[in-house]
């Protein structure tokens, strides 16, 4: 998989993991990308505090899509193919910058906006992607979803059939 793509989906998943904390809308309980979280997990993780961060922000976020979605042969952002998670992590294990993406909610929009790019999809709970789009639209189509989503302060999440 081409590292434009997984660089995307990083990026797309902290933003998003970062506006559903309870801080934000409150779409999950977590607090791990608070200022709090970064906090308590930075002496605890010093050189890999990040990685926690998302991957405790992630995980929180995995269970309520799953609640909505459920588990099977469904892929959401936070429930991807091995191979794809496991390039997530050694990405955010190195040398990953998160951008902005949990500094604020302005900057974190922002950045979701731009991984939309002008794509528009309206939705409220689960939602599920035309097969067709995996490859080549899924992630703008994810990140218009959730930028709607996070406007409206509807929860909404996508989901695909298939492999990325």
């Amino acid at each position: 998989m081409n590292q434009e793509l997984i660089t995307n989906i990083a990026k797309l998943r902290t933003c998003v993991a970062f506006l559903g904390e309870k801080e934000q809308h409150n779409w999950w309980s977590s607090s791990f990308l608070s200022k709090t979280g970064e906090a308590f997990l930075n002496p605890v993780f010093p050189k890999t505090s990040i990685l926690a961060r998302i991957n405790g922000a992630s995980a929180a976020a995995q269970l309520v899509h799953d609640e909505h979605i459920g588990i099977g042969d469904v892929h959401h952002l936070f429930r991807l193919s091995e191979t794809i998670e496991h390039q997530i992590t050694q990405l955010l294990s190195k040398d990953y910058s998160i951008d902005g993406c949990i500094d604020s909610d302005d900057e974190a929009i922002s950045q979701l906006k731009s991984l939309a790019d002008e794509e528009n999809i309206q939705a409220v709970g689960p939602l599920l992607l035309d097969q067709n789009d995996i490859n080549k639209t899924v992630i703008k189509k994810m990140a218009s979803a959730y930028l709607a989503g996070f406007h409206n302060n509807e929860a909404v999440y996508p989901y695909y059939r298939g492999t990325l």
